[in-house]
């Protein structure tokens, strides 16, 4: 898997954990300002990120900090969608 896939796919886990994390929230306590926005960001991250990788499109990484930062924050975001659901 090359940068860019890797990159493009790490927005997808992000969005996908951001996303069903706020949509849950939204059907246990309703619907409210900033869960509504969080998912509907989350699930504009997740539709790009499957088009870039559906369409090829490269994501013109020049240094591999941009990865490392997505492969990074994949990790975090999904990590706090697990806690959420084992802590509430």
């Amino acid at each position: 898997m090359n940068r860019g896939q890797l990159y493009h796919v790490s927005m997808g886990i992000v969005g996908l954990s951001v996303g069903f994390a706020e949509f849950i929230h939204i059907l246990t306590q309703g619907v409210h300002l900033g869960a509504s926005l969080m998912a509907v960001g989350a699930l504009v991250l997740l539709v790009h990120a499957g088009y870039s990788l559906v369409v090829a499109e490269s994501a013109e990484l020049k240094s591999g900090q941009n990865v490392v930062i997505a492969v990074g924050s994949a990790i975090l975001c999904s990590s706090g969608a697990v806690l959420q659901f084992v802590v509430y």
